[in-house]
């Protein structure tokens, strides 16, 4: 055999044994977020977004139950007496009925969206955290100490239900 096959088999050779090395491991799939979950992290940060134990709607409204409660929830046209704390997400405080020392009562059907919607998922005696996005509150409208568009929080204990508003 000539010098030259010589080379040209050896290339080849090598040119094998290279394709056979173990590859590279696959580089770690980046985790796609859904447009959901983009606009949760828009209206509330990504540490809300992401934190664990939030009911997610697909309304963009978000229920976190701090404790359960016990007995019926509350119907659109029950009055409830509740206590709360409402904050924009920058932890402004723009209401409390904490603060004022006494519980409100309210009709449920009267409330802004986002507690008409949420207020079902509570029972007398329940406490929960209410992330409410700006089209279920108040949306494009100034409210007081409430920019417009803004997402809002709500710590609500639910105290009791009036079915009906009945007396």
């Amino acid at each position: 055999m000539k010098w030259s096959s010589w080379l040209v088999l050896m290339a080849v050779v090598a040119t094998c044994l290279a394709g056979c090395a173990p590859a590279e491991p696959p580089a770690p799939a980046v985790p796609v977020k859904t447009e959901a979950e983009l606009r949760r992290e828009k209206w509330f940060g990504p540490a809300i977004a992401a934190k664990p134990g939030i009911d997610w709607r697909a309304s963009g409204l978000g229920i976190e139950i701090l404790v359960p409660g016990e007995g019926t929830p509350p119907q659109p046209t029950d009055r409830v007496r509740v206590h709360y704390r409402g904050t924009l997400t920058d932890g402004t405080e723009f209401d409390s009925s904490y603060a004022r020392g006494k519980p409100n009562d309210f009709t449920v059907n009267q409330l802004i969206a986002g507690w008409a919607a949420a207020m079902p998922a509570l029972k007398p005696g329940g406490k929960a955290i209410f992330y409410i996005p700006p089209q279920l509150g108040y949306s494009g409208m100034r409210a007081g100490k409430i920019p417009p568009f803004s997402a809002l929080i709500f710590e609500v204990e639910l105290i009791s239900v009036n079915p009906e508003g009945k007396p």
